[in-house]
């Protein structure tokens, strides 16, 4: 009974961590940071107005609620460490660190779900992504990844961690995970296509609106 219990809530936790994954690589602030440092970081890929489209996304997005958590956490940990050290000071967090702790989290919870569960979440962001097997669904990305990183450490090859199937489910992983990045990259970019003339276009119709009476 101890054991059922035990395992219970194993799975309670286990479904947990699916759901905050979920969350996680759905949030549309994380997906813009994620996607505008993509083209900002390969600007000969996406193009000046990729780029463009790209600064205004990220500045936003910068902006955001969720920016100012994922602030407080770097430096919650840049602190602590800090501290173990016995560093005297202040960490300073810039949007380099927010980016940085906000794309290991998309990292880290992408190999929390099912290549199903993942297959949805990047087809909801790119369309046009091929779908992959039922076959391969149910095989969850973090436990074929260590399986792999074991077997490297051990100097051997992926074939000696993964049969044919789980091969092929670990290489569709990494094709979604590729396809999550270039969709919100994407979409990042053509967010802020029209930035500079939206701009310029607001300017002129602020000129033409009822100034407001004065009692």
């Amino acid at each position: 009974m101890a054991d059922e219990r035990k395992q219970l809530t194993r799975e309670e936790v286990l479904a947990k961590q699916r759901e905050f994954a979920r969350t996680t690589l759905e949030s549309k602030v994380y997906q813009n940071i994620l996607g505008s440092n993509q083209v900002k970081s390969n600007p000969f890929l996406y193009g000046q107005l990729g780029v463009q489209g790209a600064e205004d996304t990220y500045g936003q997005a910068m902006g955001s609620e969720e920016a100012r958590k994922a602030r407080d956490s770097a430096y919650k940990k840049a602190k602590e460490k800090g501290d173990h050290l016995h560093i005297f000071g202040e960490p300073s967090i810039g949007n380099y660190e927010v980016s940085a702790e906000i794309i290991e989290q998309l990292e880290e919870n992408k190999l929390r779900l099912s290549l199903g569960d993942f297959e949805q979440i990047v087809r909801g962001i790119s369309p046009n992504v091929e779908g992959i097997p039922e076959e391969l669904k149910g095989y969850v990305s973090g436990d074929l990844y260590m399986r792999v990183i074991q077997a490297q450490n051990a100097g051997k090859d992926i074939k000696d961690a993964l049969n044919e199937r789980e091969t092929d489910a670990f290489n569709a992983y990494q094709m979604l995970s590729e396809a999550y990045n270039r969709g919100v990259a994407l979409r990042s970019a053509q967010q802020g296509y029209f930035a500079d003339i939206n701009g310029a276009l607001k300017k002129i119709s602020e000129k033409y609106k009822p100034k407001e009476k004065k009692e």
